[in-house]
């Protein structure tokens, strides 16, 4: 071959640019010159070659001309062989109660949760194997909190029992009996009173004249009601009989002498202490501050079926935890043994103590999560207050109920309008606001100087017995009538004045503590309210978690039949995955039943929500 005939070769042969895939025109350019300073060199077998400058311009023209167009991408031959699963691939959509009934059921119903799950697995036989070994485990360390003395109580039962033995509700019920009786005290003030006096005299003493008496035996007798206006006027009726007898006293017309008188008084203050506000301030006093009590006793009732309830769920996650966590510590259990009998082949000695660390771990959080069902358990038995169920029982108590899941769509601004009305909160302030008020007014009349009139009007009878002096008395022909003014005023009023600013600031004080709680029941609405949204907005990808968890568990466990030390290893971490969303999602459930409760909680509608009704007993 003739160095002349290159180019024609290169004209005759071009290279197709179809299957290359360069995105620089020029890098095609210089590849292309350098193959052909290759051929040159491999045919003639010289250093330098005598090219036809025309003729590569000529080529370089047709190369930009060529329609490059990119090549399909190739396939990686790196990449890993697709699992193939046994059986039909899984759903799309669970239902959420059917994964939380699967996924994190009761120990009471732990066993018939693997039974199912392994009937509606894909599993190999070697797999399947596996999973069995690991119920036999799982089932064994659910065993743990069994207790001889079992008792299923539902969330009502709970709440009946805590409101009927409670110590904390019964101690707070008496608050409101002892107001109640308050008021019956300050009413009473308005009674009529009855009130009677007898006494007797008997002197002997000198006298330097015979005309007066040394030796006098008197004998009083006084009997009459007295009543208190809501004016502040003091009305008393009262009647006397008097005998007076002087022994051998000659001077004396009347000797036993009968005196009978009959009087009536009224004295009306004109400042101080007028008016029926005034006067019947202390009852309205009274009458708040049963109202207060009333709704102090309503807080404790709804705060105790708050924690009654939050104790109950608590319980049920805990339950519901020990079977995670003991389905974990069986498969930890199960690859530090697969580990450890390859620890003479292609095991290193490595993974098996990070194998043995993980079981340690595992056992810790077994140990962790029994003590906390053992402890929700107590707190239930130390709300309800039980006889039947003391503390001392080691009672296993098992809940009935289980979680909802279904949405409450809630109006924001109706919530919030409920609470400011129904909180027990925002009815205290509001009496105590009223009850600051009713002091101030009291201070101000205080204040005032005293200043008092005052009516007598009295009948008299004198006789020799006490029908003569009787008879004489009702004859009217003796009446004494008395008119009077009492004033008094302190210099400078110090202490009057200290009392109105003392309850000018307590009133002041009683407002500003109602415009808190109004803030923060407005707050605590809202709050409650946006927990509840996003404890119910957690649920799905908590859930579709789960799923995830455990589809990828089971496709890392299918792989292939004999897995090596490192895929184990990377088994035991997707099982510490699949664990972790289970109790993401079992936190998620939970958290949305209590913030249902924290809601009705936040409105003070809970009473109603539980179908309480506070009655007082007689």
């Amino acid at each position: 071959m003739r160095c002349a005939n290159h180019p024609r070769l290169l004209q005759d042969h071009p290279i197709r640019t179809d299957q290359m895939r360069f995105d620089d025109r020029h890098g095609l350019h210089r590849l292309a010159l350098s193959c052909v300073a290759l051929l040159l060199g491999a045919s003639c077998q010289k250093k330098q070659t005598d090219l036809d400058e025309i003729q590569v311009q000529r080529y370089e023209q047709r190369m930009d001309q060529a329609d490059l167009n990119a090549a399909p991408p190739l396939t990686p031959m790196d990449a890993p062989v697709p699992v193939e699963l046994a059986g039909e691939a899984a759903p799309t959509e669970s239902s959420l109660d059917s994964v939380i009934w699967l996924h994190i059921p009761d120990p009471d119903v732990a066993e018939t949760a693997f039974t199912r799950r392994l009937e509606i697995g894909r599993f190999t036989s070697l797999v399947k194997k596996e999973y069995e070994e690991v119920v036999r485990d799982s089932l064994r360390y659910i065993a743990e909190i069994k207790r001889p003395h079992q008792v299923r109580l539902t969330l009502a039962d709970c709440l009946r029992r805590a409101l009927a033995s409670n110590y904390q509700v019964k101690l707070d019920g008496y608050a409101p009996a002892i107001s109640t009786a308050q008021v019956v005290q300050a009413e009473a003030a308005f009674d009529t009173a009855f009130f009677a006096n007898v006494s007797r005299d008997n002197s002997d003493s000198p006298t330097p004249s015979t005309l007066v008496s040394g030796d006098r035996d008197t004998t009083l007798v006084t009997g009459g009601i007295r009543k208190l206006l809501a004016t502040g006027a003091a009305v008393t009726l009262s009647y006397n009989l008097n005998r007076t007898d002087a022994p051998g006293f000659q001077f004396n017309l009347l000797n036993p002498a009968w005196t009978e008188n009959f009087q009536a008084e009224l004295v009306q203050p004109l400042l101080r202490g007028f008016g029926i506000d005034f006067n019947r301030a202390q009852i309205n006093i009274s009458k708040n501050q049963r109202k207060i009590d009333e709704q102090a006793f309503r807080a404790s009732v709804i705060n105790l079926l708050v924690t009654t309830e939050q104790a109950y769920w608590t319980l049920v996650a805990a339950r519901r935890d020990v079977v995670i966590s003991a389905q974990l510590l069986a498969q930890a259990n199960l690859t530090y043994r697969q580990i450890n009998a390859r620890i003479d082949y292609d095991a290193y000695q490595t993974l098996l103590y990070q194998s043995d660390s993980s079981v340690k771990q595992r056992e810790f959080e077994f140990i962790d999560v029994k003590n906390r069902v053992r402890n929700a358990e107590d707190q239930i038995l130390n709300l309800m207050n039980d006889r039947e169920f003391p503390l001392s029982a080691g009672v296993e108590i098992i809940p009935t109920d289980g979680p909802t899941t279904v949405q409450i769509v809630r109006d924001r601004f109706h919530e919030v309008e409920t609470a400011l009305k129904s909180r027990p909160e925002i009815i205290q302030t509001q009496h105590t606001v009223d009850n600051a008020r009713l002091q101030l007014g009291i201070a101000k009349n205080q204040a005032l100087p005293q200043l008092d009139v005052t009516y007598r009007m009295t009948i008299q009878g004198l006789g020799p017995s006490a029908d003569r002096a009787f008879d004489q008395m009702t004859g009217g022909n003796f009446i004494n009538q008395f008119v009077g003014l009492q004033f008094l005023w302190n210099f400078g009023e110090r202490a009057e004045r200290a009392g109105i600013r003392i309850a000018a600031l307590q009133q002041s004080q009683a407002v500003l503590a109602y415009k808190r709680a109004l803030d923060d029941v407005i707050t605590d609405c809202k709050v409650a309210l946006r927990n509840l949204d996003t404890n119910f907005e957690q649920l799905r990808p908590s859930y579709k978690g789960v799923i995830a968890a455990s589809e990828n568990l089971r496709s890392l466990e299918e792989r292939q039949e004999r897995k090596s030390p490192a895929e184990l290893n990377t088994i035991l971490n997707a099982q510490v995955q699949l664990a972790t969303a289970r109790r993401a999602l079992l936190s998620s459930v939970v958290n949305y039943n209590t913030g249902i409760v924290d809601v009705e909680r936040a409105k003070g509608t809970l009473t109603d929500y539980d179908n309480v009704v506070l009655s007082e007993r007689p």
